[in-house]
C-alpha cells in the first residue's frame, strides 16, 4: 500500500463557486511547492464574517498558476476590506472565494472550501459502495484533502474560542505572522510573564 509520502503530486486541481459561474484550475509546475506551504487558518473577525466559518482556511498560490485569472470572470467581485486587502466572491451565489493583498500581487489566497469535492475527497467508487444499518457507504479513490487541508499555521489565535477552535497543533500567532513570535498551545493557557 502506498503512503501519503509516496503519492505523486497532481498536475492541477480544480474548484468553483457554489453556482459554477466561477470555475478555476490551479496548475502545479515542477518548481511549485507541493503540498502548498502557504496554507493557514485565520481566526480574525473579518475572515470569520466573510466566510461564515469559525475556522476560515486559505491556501496561497502564485497568481500565474491560476487559470483563468479571477478578475477576468464577470461574476467575480471584490470587497475592499482594508487599505491593501480585498475579500473576493461570486456575485451570483455569494460564495466567498479568495483573499488578495495588493502588497503581493503575485499571490492569491483561495478558500479551501472552493475546491471540488473530487479534489478534496477523491472520486466515488460506485462499484465498491455498500449499505448497512447506518446508511450507504461510498468509498473514495484519490483526493488531495490531507495535503491541501493540513494547515501550516494559525493566525489571530487571540480570537480562539475556548474548547472549540483552540485545540489545533502547529505554529500560532496572536495576530498576524508579523505581529509577534510564534507559539504552540492554547492562548487561554498562556501566563503573563512579570
Amino acid at each position: 500500500m502506498r503512503t501519503m509520502m509516496e503519492r505523486t503530486r497532481p498536475t492541477h486541481i480544480k474548484g468553483s463557486c457554489l453556482c459554477g459561474a466561477i470555475r478555476f484550475t490551479i496548475h502545479f509546475p515542477k518548481d511549485t511547492d507541493w503540498p502548498p506551504q502557504g496554507n493557514g487558518i485565520c481566526q480574525c473577525t473579518m475572515c470569520r464574517k466573510h466566510s461564515g466559518s469559525l475556522l476560515p482556511q486559505n491556501i496561497a498560490f502564485p497568481t500565474d498558476n491560476v487559470s483563468p485569472q479571477f478578475p477576468s470572470l464577470p461574476t467575480y467581485k471584490t470587497y475592499d476590506s482594508g487599505p491593501t486587502t480585498s475579500r473576493d466572491f461570486c456575485s451570483t451565489c455569494g460564495s466567498p472565494l479568495t483573499f488578495s493583498d495588493a502588497k503581493d500581487k503575485n499571490v492569491i489566497q483561495i478558500n479551501i472550501g472552493a475546491f471540488d469535492e473530487e479534489v478534496l475527497l477523491g472520486e466515488k467508487v460506485e462499484s465498491e459502495a455498500w449499505k448497512d444499518e447506518y446508511g450507504r457507504h461510498m468509498p473514495r479513490k484519490g483526493g488531495w484533502g490531507y495535503e491541501l487541508g493540513f494547515p501550516k499555521y494559525h493566525i489571530f489565535a487571540e480570537n480562539e474560542v475556548k474548547g472549540v477552535t483552540d485545540g489545533f497543533d502547529g505554529e500560532k500567532w496572536l495576530t498576524d505572522r508579523e505581529g509577534g513570535k510564534a507559539f504552540k498551545g492554547k492562548v487561554a493557557e498562556m501566563k503573563r510573564k512579570d
